[in-house]
């Protein structure tokens, strides 16, 4: 699950990163929804959540919540690409999108894994809080 996890997180912000890099071509493709006004703002969120959510989830800190933000940006590709595959011979982007999103579903569900920084962070409050019990009976 951890490698899974890393691999997924590297490849959203990969993502992240690209799009940022070809912004034009993010807007352009989230202009093609018919709704023009919030294209631009749209844009900025795929970039950066793809970003952010990418490295946190390579490093499992915040895992279910990245997984949760970054599931309608995968809806929205699925959605997107399908379009796509209808008029076009790539399969590769519906494939990578359905993939995503059903790790990102898998993620959500089962957590970061044993080596993530959520289930350190879950270890330490269990470390905590079995010493202040023990202060208490002390």
């Amino acid at each position: 699950m951890d490698v899974i996890r890393i691999f997924l997180g590297i490849f959203l912000f990969y993502k992240g990163f690209v799009f940022t890099m070809n912004f034009e071509s993010l807007h352009d493709i989230a202009g093609s929804i018919s709704w023009v006004f919030i294209s631009i703002p749209l844009a900025h969120y795929v970039s950066i959540v793809h970003l952010a959510g990418g490295a946190l989830i390579g490093l499992g800190a915040y895992t279910r919540s990245m997984c949760l933000l970054n599931l309608p940006i995968l809806m929205g590709a699925v959605l997107i690409n399908y379009e796509r595959f209808l008029t076009v011979d790539d399969h590769m982007e519906l494939t990578a999108a359905i993939t995503v999103s059903l790790l990102l579903v898998l993620l959500f569900i089962f957590g970061g894994g044993r080596f993530s920084l959520d289930e350190l962070r879950r270890r330490e409050n269990q470390r905590k809080s079995k010493s202040e019990t023990n202060l208490h009976y002390s």
